[in-house]
């Protein structure tokens, strides 16, 4: 969210928010929205509250947009008001948050602004995408028809990322565990041993010595380890945080091995997600560029899709600047191609989301289950390490008994 102070057309100071993902996007935004010249911009943080700190528990939620806009779709096709279904809303919203986000909805709605005016002041519960698609709707009289467009987006979008995370927890638990149980055995039943083979002299083999010199080393450092871990850490987050440095991340998820191929995939099945859904809200080819542009979340994906827009507006077309980034794959250009030739754009970029989407979530779980094997014979190489470290020595001093 960004503050700006504007001139407009008519020569006039205007103050306001916008929601964009960057500096530049906010101020694009203002300029393609008719503001002659903008005087200030700079980027506004959300006052602290239970709904900001813990948004999982107490602020608006996903699966709440989703049951609004459905249920508000129902109710207008009903012959009820916008006002009407609102208040009825209002009521029966689940969660604290969003009631005030309804009832914020409701005023300003009798103030005089359009629905989609209302909802943009309220970036937290719907993104600039949704609002996108509410605005063209409401302009062409089917808005009930732009819900349920975007609530099936989101839905998508969901079910997506959480199949995502349930693929991930495995992985991440059995790593947890076996880290754990790796600090427990060199700082709690080691040092106990090393005693015992000091005592009896036992000639120890390079395994334990090994094991012995990471453990000594560990725990006699391990002040200065944490410490190092943690500037570590911090540093990094400095450093994401800082333009160089989202960059560099953004241009590491694409190009990493496997990870990368799945990450291009997982983004044009959302800009396909987005472009068709939009050009059936009934947006012009361009402006559907520009909210594709600004709702990517990776910055390379940003400045390519930037690339195309520009092109497209200097009547190129849509599939020719795409063939010359090799980041779209051939199998996008050429159904963009042919989407274009035969006027059916929108389906055809419905079908292409639905495949990348198939197509991602089936090279995740193939991900998954070559990770899964791969955690369990390591943890398996670092446990029968241990033993024989600690059992050979042992059999030394029972031989020598």
């Amino acid at each position: 969210m960004y503050q700006f102070t504007a001139y407009t057309l008519d020569k006039k100071i205007v103050q306001g928010n916008i929601d964009a993902t960057s500096e530049n996007m906010a101020e694009e935004a203002l300029y393609r929205a008719g503001y002659q010249r903008v005087l200030s911009l700079k980027e506004t943080r959300p006052h602290l509250s239970l709904e900001t700190i813990f948004p999982t528990f107490f602020g608006v939620k996903t699966q709440d947009v989703i049951d609004f806009s459905n249920q508000l779709a129902t109710l207008i096709e009903s012959g009820v008001t916008i006002l009407t279904a609102l208040e009825l809303l209002r009521e029966q919203a689940p969660r604290e948050a969003f009631k005030k986000v309804i009832a914020g909805l409701v005023e300003e709605l009798q103030g005089g602004d359009s629905f989609s005016q209302a909802l943009s002041n309220y970036p937290e519960a719907f993104s600039y995408t949704y609002c996108q698609v509410v605005k063209a709707s409401e302009q062409a009289g089917n808005l009930e028809v732009g819900l349920r467009q975007v609530a099936s987006y989101m839905e998508k979008r969901s079910a997506t990322t959480s199949k995502v995370k349930r693929a991930l927890v495995y992985p991440v638990m059995v790593l947890l565990m076996a880290v754990g149980v790796f600090i427990l055995l060199i700082t709690v039943a080691l040092p106990p041993l090393i005693g015992l083979f000091d005592s009896l002299g036992a000639e120890l083999p390079l395994a334990t010595t090994m094991l012995i010199s990471t453990a000594d080393f560990v725990i006699n450092y391990k002040f200065y380890l944490l410490w190092g871990a943690f500037v570590l850490v911090i540093s990094i987050l400095v450093y994401l945080r800082l333009p160089a440095g989202k960059l560099a991340m953004d241009r590491l998820k694409l190009k990493m091995p496997l990870i990368g191929s799945i990450n291009i995939e997982h983004n044009m099945c959302q800009f396909c997600q987005i472009t068709s859904m939009l050009l059936k809200a009934g947006l012009p080819l361009p402006q559907v560029m520009d909210v594709a542009m600004q709702t990517s979340g990776n910055r390379i994906i940003r400045q390519v899709l930037n690339d195309v827009r520009e092109k497209l507006l200097q009547g190129q077309g849509w599939s020719k600047p795409m063939a010359q980034n090799e980041l779209f794959p051939k199998l996008l250009v050429e159904m963009v191609a042919v989407g274009e030739t035969t006027g059916t754009m929108d389906s055809t970029l419905t079908t292409l989301a639905n495949y990348y989407e198939e197509r991602v979530e089936q090279r995740i779980n193939t991900l998954v289950s070559m990770i899964e094997p791969f955690l369990t014979i390591v943890i398996g190489l670092v446990v029968a390490f241990i033993a024989l470290s600690l059992i050979t020595p042992l059999y030394s001093i029972l031989r020598s008994i």
